[in-house]
């Protein structure tokens, strides 16, 4: 039997510092926000031909320095940037036109700096909501555990794991952001936060299934050995979980495409970064919640 819980000084000092980097590379490098929260324009065309550099050459010319070209399915092409006149979008999609002929107009929309910000501060609620959604819904699914131990406990401590997760894997979205533009905070990434945060709870839920099912009826032994067995007896599952789950996106981030090579990136690194806290961090937090009130008591 591996000796997790017992080695949770180890695991803290990792999860610490995986922590101070990310918060460290938040403030330094920054975050790359995309035109959905920003502001700005996006213009979605559609041709036969690559037109990657001619759009480049022709945003250039209009002295539009900050701009992004994403190519998806059925030889469209997603363009966003600061905004535009409707003047300028038709002087680009002029340009663009003359080097391929089958060009094809399909949407444009002005995001304004507002709309963006309403946005964003949605998007923030909706993670709040969702974490203290989960602290209530574990509490009331653990409410019989038996004494010393607490459902709130649980819930809490699950939610601090998220919150683990989540600031991890906003590091690693700041560092990979400042050397590819292509990873931005957008609505994709709310949508690949949101998932992690499911995938990592539904991890650490069943570790802590485990354990109250294993400390009913081991109620003698210690919250130690209660804890070990538990997240030895489900260890296995976790990884092999995870490891299904990141091969699949594997696939989808070589052959996805450009449009959501940063949303599988996101998923892939939060998935094991949530297991790793399912494994390493939520359970042997609660042990030494315990022994801590234990101690004081």
């Amino acid at each position: 039997m591996f000796r997790i819980v017992a080695k949770r000084k180890t695991w803290y000092i990792i999860s610490s510092l995986l922590v101070v980097l990310s918060i460290a590379s938040i403030i330094i490098l920054g975050l790359r926000v995309g035109v959905d929260y920003n502001g700005g324009s996006i213009l979605e065309l559609k041709t036969s031909k690559d037109i990657s550099e001619i759009t480049k050459k022709a945003y250039e010319a209009q002295e539009i320095s900050s701009f992004q070209i994403k190519s998806g399915g059925s030889n469209t092409y997603t363009i966003r940037s600061k905004e535009l006149s409707n003047d300028q979008k038709n002087t680009l999609v002029s340009e663009i036109s003359k080097e391929a002929p089958d060009l094809m107009e399909l949407s444009f929309d002005n995001i304004g700096p507002t709309v963006g910000k309403d946005l964003l501060n949605k998007s923030i609620y909706s993670v709040i909501i969702a974490a203290l959604a989960i602290i209530t819904f574990i509490a009331y699914a653990f409410r019989k555990i038996p004494k010393p131990l607490s459902s709130w406990k649980f819930g809490t401590l699950a939610v601090v794991a998220l919150m683990h997760d989540l600031l991890i894997t906003l590091g690693f979205i700041s560092f990979v952001g400042y050397f590819y533009p292509w990873m931005e905070i957008d609505y994709l990434f709310i949508t690949a936060m949101l998932t992690i945060m499911g995938f990592s709870v539904h991890d650490t839920i069943v570790i802590y299934d485990r354990l109250r099912e294993n400390f009913i009826r081991n109620r003698h032994k210690h919250i130690l050995d209660v804890a070990e067995e538990s997240v030895n007896q489900t260890l296995a599952r976790s990884i092999n979980t995870s490891i299904t789950t990141v091969i699949v996106l594997l696939a989808l981030f070589i052959l996805g495409g450009t449009p959501i090579r940063h949303f599988v990136l996101i998923l892939m690194f939060g998935i094991t970064i949530g297991t790793y806290s399912s494994i390493f961090v939520a359970t042997p937090l609660l042990v030494s919640w315990h022994k801590n009130i234990n101690k004081t008591s």
